[in-house]
């Protein structure tokens, strides 16, 4: 009974904690998009968004594409996601580009694990999806931020949105202020709940040194991070 009564306390004070947060949000010109975003409306038809992690549905490029006529980069290496990226990329050719890349923290070639019954899978051998599905793995190309915006050709990026399933970690411990200057917001899925080597601490500590940077930080729920320059 105890236990019962301590999740609805939790689920409680959770909800009661967003619920100020998103208050605070709101207070500062930030806007929530359901189910987890946070960005600043600092949009145009001649933004650049690249989209890291965009799964089947690509949701935060369409909501883009479709709210402010931005150009969206979408990057993914699961394979079972290509056909529905490719089709829509056809679709929306001069909105939106996908590319089948894995961002990492170096170049090159890794492996990647593809989850048989959930959306996501991994580069972390680690990842709670790649542990208990049945998953098949094969290599993708993998490129760091850098490499990524000299391939596509562009020298400053609107928003950044992150959610690499557990590989944002390695990423953003190696970059340094010059390598993220372009990237006017960033987004961060982080993933400490689904990789057990990483913990809320290493969250934190990644956020803190990105704003060691020069960016402002703010979270509805200390998963989802958005950061941001002031310029």
């Amino acid at each position: 009974m105890m236990k019962i009564f301590r999740r609805v306390m939790h689920k409680i004070n959770r909800f009661s904690k967003k619920a100020v947060r998103l208050w605070g949000a709101r207070k500062i010109g930030l806007i929530y998009e359901k189910p987890n975003f946070l960005y600043i409306p600092r949009l145009t038809p001649d933004s650049v968004v690249i989209d890291a992690g965009c799964s089947y549905e690509a949701d935060f490029s369409r909501m883009m594409i479709e709210r402010y006529g931005v150009k969206a980069y979408a990057i993914d290496p699961t394979m079972k996601h290509r056909h529905a990226l490719e089709k829509f990329e056809k679709e929306n050719s001069n909105h939106f580009i996908f590319l089948p890349f894995a961002i990492s923290a170096e170049d090159g070639v890794l492996t990647f694990h593809e989850s048989r019954t959930n959306e996501s899978g991994s580069l972390m051998n680690d990842h709670k999806n790649v542990r208990d599905d049945e998953i098949i793995s094969y290599e993708v190309r993998a490129m760091t931020l850098n490499s990524l915006l000299k391939h596509i050709g562009v020298a400053n990026v609107d928003i950044l949105k992150l959610d690499v399933e557990g590989a944002e970690y390695r990423l953003l411990d190696r970059v340094d202020r010059a390598d993220l200057t372009p990237f006017k917001q960033i987004f961060i899925e982080f993933h400490h709940h689904a990789v057990p080597r990483y913990s809320e601490a290493d969250t934190k500590r990644i956020v803190d040194r990105i704003c060691s940077f020069g960016f402002n930080k703010f979270s509805l729920d200390d998963h989802n991070y958005l950061l941001w320059q002031n310029k």
